[in-house]
């Protein structure tokens, strides 16, 4: 664990008090994870240059308040289930800043080798010539009126019609949820549906401001005759959804299911809101028919972002949105920032009509798909795990890990040895999953990496199948994180 603060010793609040408010915003933020070791008493001394009395008395305030846990002759370590930390709220994200860069299978942002730079830098530079300090003023609200016009032409190509007047620009797909949230504010109550698991960004945006309740995820989508019980019992706003390589499983809907919640939004009265980055990214058949073109009674706001299909960097997508709500979301787009980067929308504009776009869509598949079979490969040799499902497309693994293996902790012996994946504890709205699986993305490591990072993923599982028949828990992490 990494101790980025500071303490300032001419401070009135006492150096131990400091110390302590310090480790416990780390644990709440989650910069801290369950199970984590916490540097050693005379570490913390070293490194702060005070006294190892202090750092013991900060110690024992933070395991009186039920942050840490003392293991005679092992350490500290962060508790488990800290009743502090909220149970929708998922904070190992805030770990993605000092995410290891080594072996980086968290991110599912593409490798930067993989971005049409050279293509983007002639494009601006001709709007510098054409249009000068314009290009820097602000734009329309809803967004440049050329690209809406554009990306509705593009969007038949998908079956998907609908006007430029119901196309919102967004500064990618995580905005277009915050602008979400800012209409459900705007309510006395809100019920919202998701799937179990399902994508960290939306808990997080959602779960403090409406009331969640979880369907469990199969193999062809949520289970339908439980949603249909969740709807005769509740008056749901909103079921938030990704039908298409979903996070973090990377299964995609069967066709019966995505007609069947059309068929249920019509029935009991509620918007789906369907994010939809990943749809082109299939490897074999394409049978990523997005909900949106099978909605005819505009019933779903879509969302989409370029962030994987041409750079992240360029923070740039859009929603169509139902006409009963594009006046909510224009508005709440400017209460956030006014307007998008004009210089971007302009280049995006360009990009797109120039028909850069789709090769640059094949591009990325033939990259990511020799990535993706040669990881699932080498997943396949490990015997100690399963794979609940097989993507044909996407950038996410789901990955079970053996019984008895918590993936927090997992997660953190990974850290440890320069590999980076996500626990499962971050997609889940509640605490009733069984801790036991991790997602993996192929999409920010070279095949080199891998390689290397499965092998160490695979050594530190037979690390564990070797000592979980006689070792507790907290002996096996601190044999493995060292």
């Amino acid at each position: 664990m990494k101790l980025n603060f500071i303490i300032y010793k001419d401070s009135p609040h006492k150096i131990y008090l400091q110390l302590y408010d310090s480790i416990k915003n780390m644990i709440e933020t989650g910069e801290a994870l369950p199970n984590e070791k916490l540097p050693s008493i005379r570490q913390i001394a070293i490194k702060f240059d005070i006294n190892t009395l202090t750092v013991l008395k900060t110690y024992d305030l933070l395991e009186k308040n039920n942050y840490i846990y003392k293991l005679s002759g092992k350490g500290c370590f962060v508790k488990e289930k800290n009743k502090l930390i909220s149970s929708t709220q998922k904070p190992v994200i805030n770990n993605f800043a000092i995410m290891n860069k080594d072996i980086n299978f968290a991110s599912a942002t593409p490798d930067a080798d993989l971005y049409p730079v050279e293509i983007f830098q002639e494009i601006i530079n001709d709007i510098f010539n054409n249009y000068g300090g314009k290009a820097f003023n602000y734009f329309n609200t809803q967004g440049l009126l050329e690209l809406r016009e554009t990306i509705s032409e593009k969007l038949k190509n998908n079956y998907i019609y609908t006007s430029p007047n119901n196309i919102q620009i967004v500064a990618g797909s995580q905005q277009a949820l915050d602008l979400i949230k800012k209409i459900i504010l705007k309510r006395k109550t809100t019920t919202m549906v998701a799937a179990n698991p399902t994508y960290y960004g939306a808990i997080n945006t959602f779960s403090e401001i409406a009331k969640m309740i979880s369907v469990p995820l199969e193999k062809d989508g949520i289970n339908m005759e439980e949603l249909e019980k969740i709807l005769q019992k509740n008056k749901v706003d909103f079921i938030y959804t990704m039908v298409n390589f979903e996070s973090p499983t990377g299964i995609s809907w069967s066709m019966e299911k995505k007609k069947k919640i059309l068929e249920f939004s019509e029935k009991y009265n509620f918007t789906i809101i369907e994010d939809d980055c990943l749809s082109p990214l299939y490897y074999y058949n394409n049978i990523t028919t997005p909900l949106k073109a099978m909605d005819k009674k505009n019933k779903v706001i879509y969302i989409n972002s370029f962030s994987k299909l041409i750079m992240p960097g360029i923070r740039l997508g859009y929603m169509i949105v139902p006409n009963n709500l594009i006046s909510d979301i224009i508005a709440a787009k400017f209460s956030a920032d006014i307007s998008s980067s004009g210089l971007f929308q302009m280049a995006l504009h360009l990009f797109l009509k120039k028909g850069y776009l789709e090769p640059n869509i094949e591009k990325l598949k033939k990259a990511f798909k020799e990535k993706y079979e040669l990881t699932l490969s080498l997943l396949q040799e490990i015997k100690e795990i399963e794979l609940p499902y097989i993507p044909q497309g996407g950038l996410y693994i789901w990955i079970k890990l053996p019984k008895g293996l918590n993936s927090n902790i997992f997660y953190n012996i990974l850290k440890e040895r320069q590999v980076s994946i996500l626990p499962d504890s971050v997609f889940y709205m509640n605490d009733e999953q069984e801790n036991n699986h991790i997602r993996l993305s192929f999409a920010a490591v070279t095949k080199e990496e891998i390689t290397r990072g499965i092998e160490i993923i695979k050594k530190s599982l037979e690390e564990f199948s070797q000592k979980k028949d006689f070792l507790f828990k907290e002996d096996f992490i601190s044999i493995l994180i060292r």
